[in-house]
Formats: C-alpha cells, sequence, structure tokens
C-alpha cells in the first residue's frame, strides 16, 4: 500500500496525515461518508415524485463525471494503468449504474422507509465481496456480526412493514448486490491510487454512455420542476455520486472493505431520521431499539476485527 496515497487520498487538495491507525481513520472517514450517503435514499424518493427516476438514476453520472472530469484536469492527474482501468470499469457497472438507476426505480414504486431498510444489508454484500476480490480474511465473529446485522435488518423490515413482497423489492436486492460490487472493487483499487481519483476516472470511464439518454430524458418542461427537487438532484450528483466517494473509498483502503462496510449499518438509521425530516414520519420507539441493536452489532464486529 502506498502511505503517500494513503495519507492525502481523500480529498484532492492534499492535507497531513493524521496520528492515528489506519484502521481508526478508515472507519472515522467510513462514518462520515454513510452520514453523507443516508441521504441518497430518502432524497432519490423525493425527487423522483417530479423527475422520471431513469433520468436521475443516469443523469446523476453523467453530470458527475463532468465534474469529476474537470477535477482531473485541473489536476493534471496522469492516466491510470491499464489493468487499474479495468477494474475502475467493472466497479462502474455497479457504482455508476446498478445501483443509482436501480435505487431510483425503486424509490418510485415504493416507500422510502421500506428501501431504506432493505438496503440496509449492503454491508454483508460489500464484506462477501471484499473476501473474494480482495481475498481479505477476517475472524469468524466478524463474520456472525455481519450476518447478525443483517438478519436484524430482516427482522426490523418483517416487523416495521404492513405490506408484502413487492416488485420494488426485486430492484433493492439488485442494488444491494451491484452497490457491494462496486464498493469492493472500488476499494480494491483504492490501496493503489488516491480514493478520490478512483472515483473521478469510474465516472469519466462511464460517463460517455450516460449523456445520450441523460439528454433524451431530460425534462421538456424543466421551469416547471420545483427548486428543491433540483436542489436534491444537484445532491445526489455531487454528494451521493461524486464527493462522498473521495471519503469512502479511502476508508475502504484504509481500514479493509469488510470492516469499514459494516458502518453502513448504521446509514438505515441515518436515513430514517432523514426520511422523517422530509416526509414527516414519526419514528417509533422500535425504531430505536433496533438502531441501537445494529450499533452495538457494528461495534462487536469491529472489535473483532481490531483483536485479529
Amino acid at each position: 500500500m502506498n502511505d503517500k496515497y494513503i495519507s492525502r487520498g481523500w480529498w484532492p487538495l492534499g492535507g497531513a496525515s493524521e496520528p492515528l491507525s489506519d484502521k481508526c481513520k478508515g472507519l472515522i472517514l467510513g462514518v462520515v461518508a454513510v452520514l453523507l450517503f443516508s441521504l441518497t435514499l430518502p432524497v432519490s424518493a423525493y425527487v423522483t415524485k417530479e423527475l422520471d427516476p431513469w433520468f436521475v438514476g443516469l443523469g446523476r453520472t453523467a453530470f458527475a463525471g463532468f465534474i469529476a472530469g474537470g477535477i482531473l484536469w485541473v489536476k493534471k492527474i496522469p492516466l491510470p494503468t491499464k489493468k487499474q482501468m479495468t477494474w475502475m470499469a467493472v466497479s462502474a457497472l455497479g457504482i455508476t449504474f446498478g445501483f443509482p438507476v436501480s435505487i431510483s426505480i425503486a424509490m418510485s414504486l415504493t416507500e422510502a422507509s421500506r428501501g431504506i431498510i432493505v438496503v440496509g444489508i449492503t454491508p454483508l454484500a460489500t464484506a462477501l465481496m471484499g473476501a473474494i476480490l480482495a481475498n481479505e480474511r477476517m475472524p469468524k465473529l466478524f463474520w456472525v456480526c455481519a450476518v447478525l446485522g443483517a438478519v436484524v435488518v430482516f427482522v426490523f423490515t418483517a416487523t416495521a412493514q404492513s405490506s408484502g413482497l413487492q416488485w420494488a423489492d426485486l430492484l433493492l436486492l439488485v442494488a444491494v448486490l451491484t452497490a457491494g460490487f462496486g464498493y469492493a472493487t472500488a476499494g480494491r483499487i483504492s490501496k493503489e491510487l488516491p480514493g478520490w481519483q478512483v472515483i473521478c476516472w469510474t465516472l469519466v470511464i462511464a460517463m460517455p454512455f450516460f449523456w445520450v439518454p441523460t439528454i433524451i430524458l431530460f425534462p421538456s418542461a424543466a421551469t416547471s420542476i420545483s427548486m428543491y427537487s433540483w436542489l436534491g438532484f444537484v445532491y445526489l450528483t455531487i454528494v451521493s455520486q461524486l464527493f462522498g466517494f473521495f471519503l469512502w473509498n479511502t476508508a475502504l483502503a484504509k481500514g479493509g472493505i469488510a470492516y469499514v462496510s459494516q458502518t453502513q449499518l448504521l446509514q438505515v438509521f441515518f436515513s430514517l431520521i432523514a426520511a422523517s425530516w422530509l416526509f414527516g414520519e414519526t419514528l417509533s420507539s422500535q425504531i430505536w431499539f433496533f438502531a441501537g441493536l445494529v450499533i452495538l452489532i457494528v461495534a462487536m464486529g469491529n472489535i473483532s476485527k481490531s483483536n485479529k
């Protein structure tokens, strides 16, 4: 692992490294990234009430790729190697297409809280992909905690949702699998390049395939769309699709894909709070109980990794 890249990897303007272990840095950056990502689902549910979900899912990559290309050009970043470009192209399948499009469509079909909870099993998918693609070896207690966290999320889904299975659930499952795959591959290549460069190049590689459908799907009556929906789309583009990954990719590289991915379990409850704020939903004591339980599970899993 290149220490120069890791110490300055999360932000293109650089910065001095902190007197913390890589595991601690990865955990801290991971939690901050998860806090930023926690708005993705509720904001997607909000903007797809006015904007076409396909436009939202594809457009966020098209516009984010344009910004990413500008950053790379200003910083005069050299081209990655052919092998690195291949891994980034593979990662793009999950990060720029599979997850954004599946989530946008699913959020137009079902309630935000349902999507938030189902996507809560993403940490387990990311950990499994990381173990396979990055050859990470984790203690048994970690995997017990990872599976237990996923089970808790499913129990929460069963007890908190009154409706049965929906077509949106299949899309949410696709989102989970593609996100886990995309995160793991991005985390793998972020051990060689700064995390911000990885997401920027990934978006630039994918961007040419997204601009034509984005232009076609661009709303004909754009001025009739509320300012809040456009602001939500800007958030999905700049934060969810670009800057959040500056932190997330570096966190995965520093702390380990499987280890840091478990902080995503907290995203369920961050997102529920955001959904409550956006849609006026009341958070019951049951939600807070499960929130505390998941936090405990995350802590146990992290301790198991630290004691390995």
